[in-house]
């Protein structure tokens, strides 16, 4: 299989927008690199399926990580707002 077949853009899908949605890609595509509508709903398409909750370090993960470093950071401001109670 060449690389050009590789490439080759010859499969469609087709979904439905609400126009709020559509007028949201059409004035955000070129923000995120994409040559039209079309080219961010590929873009979009590709991001996901490179993220899959099955994937290490996945964006499930990282969300999961995040929070576990927010509730620690929660806990410590806690501890030092008592503290600064207890000096004053």
């Amino acid at each position: 299989m060449s690389e050009s077949d590789i490439n080759s853009k010859n499969r469609m899908i087709s979904l439905r927008l609400s126009e709020a949605e559509y007028q949201a890609l059409k004035t955000q595509y070129r923000a995120f690199g994409a040559r039209n509508v079309s080219d961010m709903a590929r873009l979009a398409l590709q991001y996901i399926m490179r993220e899959s909750p099955e994937a290490p370090g996945s964006l499930v993960d990282k969300l999961a990580a995040h929070d576990q470093r927010l509730n620690r950071v929660e806990s410590q401001l806690m501890l030092l707002q008592e503290r600064d109670k207890v000096m004053s």
